[in-house]
């Protein structure tokens, strides 16, 4: 790496031992003498995410009453509140139906979520893996740029690959909301490791990848050098952020190592199950953490982030809700079901909220990682109990470099495709898209 008291590249890396390299967050350094921030192009940097909650949303408990600003939000939505400045709430639209053709009633609802179709399948053919290239990836062609990753996947289920367990399709359906293209289904990660490895390792098989990740014991460690040399002739500043930056990856690859000795001692019981953390709020917190690092270190500008997969067995109980996600949206209008159904909504709403609050608190150019981003949060369907496509959930958080106003409900036309929401998103963020899915036309975020 070299070095200057005056301008440090972008992308500038901190290297170490065992080919250890680390992108840095920006930096005043990385900013021309007397030029504002607000001036470069990195001030101009745009970061998309997209997260997707499996079975649906119960719309009276999520959808504000009043449009326009200073609505009164809802329950489920309620922990959003203190970001209620960056966020856009969308109530009236509607997802694509889920035909036979298009995936069923639950796993067409997720993989139309950024694409607006699900699977293709020709002449009733549905082991095809073919849909159609989703709204991130168009999104990752405008704004990627030098990434090291172009987009990032990650989740926290996988529905396997067992025979008939997708509804007759091949489960990758079920298993990924993004399109690379027509023909390129992106793999989600819910291995927090692996993702750690894809961030921060070197290239080459898994097996390679995890030989060098144990040699170093601690990544860090190795740069540690390197970093002494950086902050003797960057500002105070720049330190701070340097610090923060590195203190969040230390703190994340503490949780990862913590979970590798967990999962050592769980493949050491005789019956004990192998797999990804058994703590779920855990596993949603260090996601959250990776992709936030992701932003903070320009390593990713796109993700996407799958909650769970449609039909989700998983329980809830340390939110009170002891049945199965999927179960519990079929809620048969009980008031006590209704109520467990929310719980699972607002808990998301929650950890979101803590998701947002680090990128509120990261500074990014003139601005905050917030004010560069814009977050899309939603769902697949609402009132999971009809799987109705009708009113789901839409919410937009970030500014995306002013080109967004926060603190607004918008009640769309009745039942506007969610495809139009697709393309006023990549409009909003500079991705030329002609037309996806069934839109109709193009939303108005202005």
């Amino acid at each position: 790496m070299f070095i200057t008291k005056k301008h440090l590249d972008r992308r500038t890396f901190l290297r170490g031992a065992f080919g250890t390299a680390i992108a840095l967050p920006l930096l005043d350094a990385m900013v021309p003498a007397a030029t504002a921030q607000s001036l470069t192009a990195a001030s101009q940097r745009f970061r998309f995410g997209a997260i997707y909650m499996p079975n649906g949303v119960y719309p009276g408990t999520w959808h504000p009453t009043k449009t326009g600003k200073d609505f009164e939000f809802n329950r489920t939505m309620k922990p959003l509140e203190p970001f209620r400045e960056y966020l856009t709430t969308i109530s009236k639209l509607k997802a694509p139906e889920g035909k036979k053709d298009m995936g069923g009633i639950h796993m067409g609802a997720s993989a139309a979520f950024l694409n607006g179709r699900g699977p293709v399948g020709h002449n009733g053919d549905f082991n095809l893996i073919e849909s159609k290239k989703s709204i991130d990836q168009y999104i990752a062609d405008a704004i990627a740029g030098d990434t090291p990753l172009r987009s990032l996947e990650v989740g926290t289920e996988d529905m396997g690959t067992s025979a008939g367990a997708c509804d007759g399709y091949p489960c990758v359906f079920f298993n990924t909301i993004s399109w690379y293209d027509d023909h390129s289904p992106l793999p989600v990660s819910v291995n927090p490791q692996v993702t750690f490895e894809r961030m921060f390792g070197d290239p080459g098989t898994p097996e390679q990848r995890l030989a060098r990740l144990q040699a170093k014991q601690s990544m860090l460690d190795s740069v540690m050098h390197e970093t002494s040399r950086l902050q003797k002739v960057i500002g105070a500043k720049d330190n701070a952020i340097l610090d923060e930056y590195l203190t969040n990856i230390r703190r994340v690859e503490s949780q990862l190592q913590k979970m590798q000795a967990r999962s050592s001692v769980i493949a050491s019981a005789a019956d004990g199950p192998v797999g990804v953390p058994e703590d779920f709020d855990e596993h949603v917190t260090i996601t959250y953490d990776l992709l936030h690092i992701a932003f903070q270190g320009d390593i990713s500008r796109v993700f996407s982030f799958m909650l769970g997969h449609e039909g989700s067995g998983r329980s809830y109980a340390h939110v009170g809700v002891k049945e199965p996600h999927h179960s519990t949206s079929h809620h048969k209008n009980t008031p006590e079901s209704i109520e467990q159904y929310a719980r699972i909504t607002a808990y998301h709403m929650v950890k979101l909220g803590e998701f947002l609050a680090k990128l509120k608190e990261t500074p990014d150019g003139d601005g905050s990682l917030l004010d560069s981003s814009l977050i899309y949060f939603g769902a697949g369907m609402s009132n999971g109990l009809l799987h109705d496509r009708h009113n789901v959930p839409a919410a937009l958080i970030g500014r995306a470099n002013g080109r967004l106003a926060g603190n607004r409900h918008i009640e769309a036309k009745q039942d506007q495709p969610t495809s139009d929401l697709l393309l006023g998103m990549a409009d909003l963020l500079g991705a030329e898209v002609e037309h996806i899915g069934i839109a109709e036309g193009r939303f108005n975020l202005a």
